[in-house]
């Protein structure tokens, strides 16, 4: 009797520490409305990490690429090629805001499928204003890196540039290192009832710019050199849509 009780807690524990299935995937029918809410930032981030890190600073750097537009289009392009869908840009500055504001619950909903009641109440909101079916957000979060001190991995927020003096250039025999990157998520939710059925993000690549040219001083990089982040910077952009939507069933993965 103790013994299947135990078990039983033990179980029941394990299942309320876990996150939900997800379910099967929605079918979509002509004339489903589709939100798109974009709370990316419109500077790039970089953070340098020196040999002893006694120099190592983060800091925004304004450009002119506008990757929030940028992800809108290959958002509502991807959506249009398909005539169930009907794409509903939402530019609210309050409503933007909030999504701010909820930034952590989104990712909690995203990696864990944990929907606050919070999150739940935005998008049932946000849906009844709008006549939406599928809500999809998108934004920066902060995460590990696939680069390491150690055995410890870096972790970058937003998308830019990670730089890193390396012992072996101070004397002379290897290069300092340079690493786009983009720390993106792509987050669908179904509004009726309220649940999360797709999620995306890049996959970051561990390679070097081998033609970036090192500054003398690494905290004033030349317009030309931030220049060549910005087309690995809309490919990682491109992973991320893509991959939100396999993940809902709104395109093919053809």
């Amino acid at each position: 009797m103790i013994r299947h009780l135990t078990a039983s807690l033990v179980t029941a524990f394990l299942c309320f520490g876990c996150a939900s299935d997800p379910g099967p995937k929605p079918t979509f029918q002509d004339g489903t409305r589709v939100g798109i809410l974009n709370s990316l930032e419109s500077y790039l981030t970089h953070r340098h990490i020196t040999i002893r890190r006694t120099n190592s600073f983060t800091k925004q750097i304004k450009v002119d690429w506008n990757i929030p537009a940028y992800l809108d289009a290959k958002m509502s392009d991807a959506l249009k090629k398909d005539k169930r869908f009907v794409v509903v840009p939402i530019k609210s500055t309050q409503i933007q805001s909030r999504l701010k504001q909820l930034s952590d619950q989104i990712d909690s909903a995203a990696t864990r499928d944990r929907i606050s009641q919070n999150l739940v109440d935005f998008i049932e909101n946000l849906a009844s204003a709008d006549n939406l079916d599928v809500i999809i957000m998108a934004q920066s979060f902060s995460g590990e890196s696939p680069w390491k001190i150690g055995s410890n991995p870096i972790v970058v927020r937003g998308y830019g540039l990670l730089t890193r003096n390396t012992l072996l250039a101070v004397v002379g025999f290897r290069k300092n290192w340079a690493h786009p990157y983009a720390q993106i998520r792509v987050v669908v939710f179904k509004t009726r009832p309220v649940a999360r059925i797709g999620a995306g993000r890049p996959k970051l690549t561990k390679g070097i710019m081998d033609n970036f040219k090192w500054p003398a001083d690494i905290n004033n990089i030349p317009q030309t050199e931030l220049d060549q982040l910005r087309p690995r910077i809309q490919a990682y952009v491109d992973q991320a849509v893509k991959n939100a939507l396999i993940s809902a069933n709104m395109i093919s993965a053809e």
